[in-house]
């Protein structure tokens, strides 16, 4: 253990600069990402030793936090995470203000994260870390008051012994500062978390847990329709994968249509290293006019993309690119990659337009994810008969699909979707109301998820009953989806009979609601 004693670390820069860190322009989200970016690193530093430490090993960063009820404000926030640690030889430097790494090529590249960011939230903070592979946690205290009314230039380091094979870093902020997120916002911070690690999480990297939440990035929905001048065509999915290198500038990633127009979804996300730089959710995203268009324009309200740059430098709080001239002539050259006869994004997305179903579909859809949650309570039949529940294997579950459609409509082109939750036999089941455009049948039934416990009832737009009686109607949809899981729960009970499909539709009717 006596190598591994540290006395002190170094925070020279001038105490009256600590008092100054709280007045930077930053966010929440932001000055969280500085903790998970170190976290991040980490890890990416010594994969192969936590791997191999650990068969199941997954990097998690938690982040939670304790409300001051008088004013519903962060009086404590806690970051923690799993990953190496700071090691002995990195220990120092670490809390060092603007000291660069010897290697700034990864995410923690200007040395400052650490220390601005827990004084931006808290005028006290702790950071107790365990480095992997050595014996000692290693706690470092900073209090504002202290080092200002002291001119203190260096903090003593508290050394305790720890098992060689522990991992982890622990940073406290108390004493909270004017920047301390209120109890709600905590929503926003998680929905921009996400976008900003969207990558990470899309390729589980690692987990991110906020106030108890495990976070996930939502996927936009990519719209799936034949080339809006050769209507009669088959259907095209409007995602085009970019790799573009412009002299020392690349941009990887994609460029697509958005199924729906949202305004909170169109533009360009732009990443580095990893992670979202410009355009994490509710943070201003990139419209260049060569591939965005006018403002205002359909072009300019569908197009959107998430491209990794290399080669451009960031800002200090990693959340604007630099060099926007070269940035933009980037944007020029790549212009061509997306412009051409056979899939021509440009004119796609300007001259698509949904037609009345699909707008009538959209309608529904928002208005059942936009209503009270008491509207979509969980819908149970207390009573499931007597007979106990047929058990299916993997194989007679793939079957067991009521009108499963056949050929080229087995992936049916999805417009609109939405779930309703269902107990049955005290089992909740999420029905999934997919709306389609394809298929013989009106509706169908599509268990091959039951595993999951997931069933999906898919409805057939293009139907000629819609013709003869009218668009997708509230009325007609609750009917539709009440005979799906009527269907699923008699086929469930083992009472598949025609009766027991009208017994179960007469029960579950009285409480379904579109």
């Amino acid at each position: 253990m006596s190598d591994n004693i540290i006395d002190t670390v170094s925070i020279t820069i001038g105490t009256t600069m600590y008092g100054r860190f709280e007045d930077l322009p930053n966010t929440t989200s932001h000055i969280l990402a500085e903790f998970i970016d170190n976290a991040l690193q980490s890890y990416r530093d010594n994969k192969t030793k936590l791997e191999n430490l650990e068969e199941d090993y997954k990097l998690k960063v938690t982040i939670d936090i304790d409300w001051d009820k008088a004013d519903n404000r962060a009086k404590t926030i806690v970051i923690t995470d799993n990953a190496a640690g700071i090691a002995k030889d990195k220990y120092v430097s670490a809390f060092m203000p603007a000291l660069t790494p010897e290697n700034n090529k990864g995410l923690n590249e200007f040395g400052m994260g650490l220390k601005t960011a827990a004084c931006w939230l808290g005028e006290s903070w702790t950071v107790k870390t365990k480095a992997l592979n050595e014996d000692v946690e290693r706690t470092v205290s900073f209090n504002l008051n202290e080092v200002i009314a002291n001119d203190l230039e260096e903090l003593p380091v508290e050394t305790s012994s720890k098992g060689i094979n522990e991992h982890y870093t622990i940073i406290t902020t108390t004493d909270s500062t004017k920047n301390v997120p209120a109890y709600k916002s905590i929503s926003k911070i998680k929905t921009e978390l996400a976008s900003i690690y969207r990558k990470s999480l899309r390729e589980k990297e690692m987990i991110i847990k906020v106030c108890g939440e495990e976070l996930a990035f939502e996927e936009y929905e990519i719209l799936t329709a034949p080339l809006n001048r050769t209507p009669n065509s088959p259907p095209i999915y409007w995602k085009k994968e970019i790799d573009f290198k412009f002299g020392k500038y690349r941009a990887k990633g994609f460029i697509g249509i958005l199924r729906d127009i949202n305004s909170t979804q169109n533009g360009f996300v732009l990443l580095r290293r990893g992670r979202v730089i410009v355009g994490a959710e509710t943070d201003g995203r990139y419209f260049p006019k060569c591939l965005s268009g006018s403002t205002g324009t359909f072009r300019y309200k569908r197009l959107f993309g998430e491209l990794e740059l290399d080669g451009f430098d960031v800002s200090f709080n990693k959340n604007d690119i630099q060099d926007k001239e070269n940035l933009d002539a980037l944007m020029e050259a790549l212009k061509g990659e997306i412009h051409t006869k056979e899939f021509d994004l440009y004119n796609q997305a300007e001259e698509y337009r949904l037609d009345d179903t699909r707008k009538h579909v959209k309608k529904i859809v928002t208005k059942y994810n936009s209503s009270p949650k008491d509207n979509r309570s969980i819908i149970s039949i207390d009573n499931f008969a007597n007979n106990e529940v047929v058990q299916s294997n993997t194989e007679s579950t793939k079957s067991e699909v009521a009108n499963e459609p056949t050929g080229t409509d087995l992936m049916p082109v999805v417009i609109g979707e939405y779930g309703a939750t269902y107990k049955i036999k005290d089992k909740n089941y999420t029905l999934k109301v997919q709306f389609v455009e394809s298929g013989n049948d009106l509706f169908w039934v599509d268990v091959r998820q039951k595993n999951e416990n997931i069933i999906i009832c898919q409805i057939n737009t293009k139907h000629i009953f819609f013709q003869y009686f009218g668009k997708p109607s509230e009325s007609n949809i609750a009917i539709l989806k009440t005979l799906a899981i009527a269907k699923f729960t008699a086929r469930e009970s083992g009472q598949d009979s025609a009766t027991d499909l009208f017994n179960f539709f007469n029960e579950y009717i009285k409480k379904t609601k579109v």
